[in-house]
């Protein structure tokens, strides 16, 4: 009989196959089944909340807590864990600069995203054409009483040492015409240490599910790695263990060889 008692689920290549653009079914029922057998269940990713939620994980997933925005922020559905918002002046600074400059961007906070798009801005359309991302509320929607958790601008790299150096932040050039900045550098491994520290768990009593570089300080925490086999190689040599690729029931056969399912 399998110790886990909780388990971290990433989203793109673990949950979500972009071949398809769809859920695989044996993970979503995988996943509740273990949930209604008493084991712990929360996404830990990359996306935002917002994303995830318009993209209907929360329809099909039964989960416990959310780490979010690569570990900027944790909450469970009462309670928020912690979230790395900015500074409200630095957050100001960054803004201001893109409408100074007639830059569209973007702003997230811990459960919406909204988007300042100066018309006819190519950049903003060749994003959305190579990122898979849920349509963002418009910018007239913010009415600037929530946290910041990361703002991305739409620019050229030309255009990068008005934000590369604004004090208050970490710059990260992640697009060909998009950057993203944040307060710092965010990890998901410390996310899952927030739900540690709430729930009480061992390390040694949590399993964790993810495909790339970022899962890896996931898998150095917890007792209980699982790469999928469509994964990096070099992610593979941090897991405990290696499952099927994502479209050949990874998280079903990954949960199966934990011991939480038969």
């Amino acid at each position: 009989m399998s110790n886990v008692k909780a388990a971290f689920f990433d989203f793109d290549w673990t949950l979500f196959d972009h071949k398809t653009r769809s859920f695989i079914p044996s993970a979503n029922e995988a996943i509740n089944k273990i949930h209604e057998n008493g084991v712990k269940t929360f996404i830990n990713s990359a996306r935002s909340y917002y994303a995830l939620m318009k993209l209907g994980t929360f329809d099909k997933i039964a989960f416990d807590g959310f780490a979010v925005n690569n570990g900027g922020a944790a909450f469970t559905k009462d309670k928020v864990l912690y979230a790395k918002y900015f500074d409200p002046e630095v957050a100001s600074k960054i803004i201001s600069t893109a409408e100074s400059h007639g830059f569209s961007y973007l702003i997230c906070t811990l459960k919406n995203i909204y988007l300042k798009t100066v018309e006819g801005d190519k950049n903003v359309s060749d994003f959305y054409s190579v990122y898979y991302e849920p349509r963002p509320l418009d910018i007239s929607s913010f009415k600037g009483d929530e946290g910041i958790l990361a703002i991305q601008v739409f620019i050229e790299k030309k255009d990068d040492f008005l934000f590369d150096h604004v004090e208050g932040s970490l710059f990260n050039r992640f697009f060909e015409k998009a950057i993203e900045l944040t307060k710092e550098h965010f990890k998901k491994s410390e996310g899952i240490e927030a739900f540690i520290k709430e729930y009480g768990y061992s390390k040694e009593e949590l399993a964790a599910f993810g495909d790339d570089y970022n899962d890896i300080d996931m898998f150095n925490l917890v007792g209980n790695g699982v790469c999928m086999g469509n994964g990096v190689e070099e992610v593979k040599k941090h897991a405990k263990l290696v499952t099927t690729n994502i479209e050949k029931d990874g998280i079903k056969n990954g949960l199966i060889k934990l011991g939480l399912l038969k």
